[in-house]
């Protein structure tokens, strides 16, 4: 009887570690979309290196700021883990690639081709090792990158180039995921947040100070959105690591694809979007493949690591 209910409890634990790890990913998920409004509304008058840059220097005020409030202080030395230092660097790479590609696509075709990320993640995780999967599996991925073909719309002239930079970040965005499955438990999502923050701001600023046009002076108002920016890439940042680290990425993945909902609705708001069909089309062969891909059958996936702060 004893083992039955260590059993039991030991399921319900798991379960409610999975439903936070979902809830985590929703809200960084809203968070996600309207960060992206913001910055999409600023990058029509200043450069992507520069919006880093700004935006970076707020958000690492604000990350300290955090964690010395909350009494993580010690923790900081995690930030010289080389798993962390690396999960870093990919963010900074993705980051750089995102919101070039952002500030020249519309924002749910943008969104849309971001939401690769869960294939792509299903792609290097069985090439590395850690899954294990059939050919549906590896069928559903190939179909999802057909819906980023009719979004991105190649041509005998070749391929939007933002599209593919948008696809490159979602590349970044997934070897960043699967790094993140592997930090130890010890490093704080705070912590591994501000690494992250840190790593943006320094490739912001060292772009910038190689664009020979120089530095746009940015005006009151986007200051003020560029702080709104830092306030929301930090919250996003930070529940995306507790996410990915509180439940099965297999589990928590298929939320990211909130973000399109968000996205629509924000770019026909403010900017009177209307995606055509075939960007339609793709945008919802990437939600079907992308679902399908990671619940059709089960997987091997690396256990993800406990929470810290």
């Amino acid at each position: 009887m004893p083992a039955s209910i260590s059993t039991l409890s030991s399921r319900a634990a798991s379960v409610d570690a999975t439903t936070r790890g979902v809830a985590a990913m929703l809200v960084g998920m809203g968070f996600q979309v309207l960060n992206d409004a913001v910055i999409k509304l600023v990058s029509a008058r200043l450069p992507a290196a520069e919006i880093m840059g700004l935006r970076g220097v707020l958000a690492i005020t604000l990350a300290l700021g955090l964690i010395f409030a909350l009494g993580l202080r010690k923790h900081l030395r995690t930030l010289a883990n080389p798993l962390v230092a690396l999960r870093s660097a990919l963010e900074a790479a993705a980051c750089f690639s995102y919101m070039t590609a952002l500030s020249h696509l519309g924002l749910a075709e943008f969104t849309s081709i971001v939401q690769a990320t869960p294939l792509i993640i299903t792609a290097l995780a069985v090439l590395i090792g850690w899954q294990t999967v059939g050919w549906r599996r590896w069928a559903a991925v190939a179909a999802g990158f057909v819906g980023v073909l009719l979004i991105a719309k190649p041509s005998a002239h070749g391929v939007n180039l933002y599209a593919a930079l948008a696809l490159l970040s979602a590349c970044f965005m997934a070897v960043r995921d699967l790094v993140t499955s592997k930090i130890p438990s010890g490093a704080p999502s705070m912590v591994v947040t501000l690494g992250s923050t840190i790593a943006v701001t320094l490739v912001g600023f060292g772009a910038g100070a190689a664009n020979p046009l120089g530095w746009a002076i940015p005006g009151g108002l986007d200051l003020a959105l560029i702080a709104l920016a830092a306030c929301l890439v930090v919250a996003c940042n930070m529940l995306i690591v507790l996410a990915f680290r509180l439940g099965d990425m297999t589990v928590v993945g298929p939320f990211r694809y909130s973000v399109i909902l968000g996205s629509l609705a924000l770019g026909w708001l403010i900017w009177g979007e209307r995606p055509d069909a075939l960007a339609l089309v793709g945008s919802a062969i990437i939600v079907a493949s992308g679902l399908y891909a990671l619940k059709r059958e089960p997987v091997a996936a690396p256990a993800p690591a406990a929470p810290q702060g």
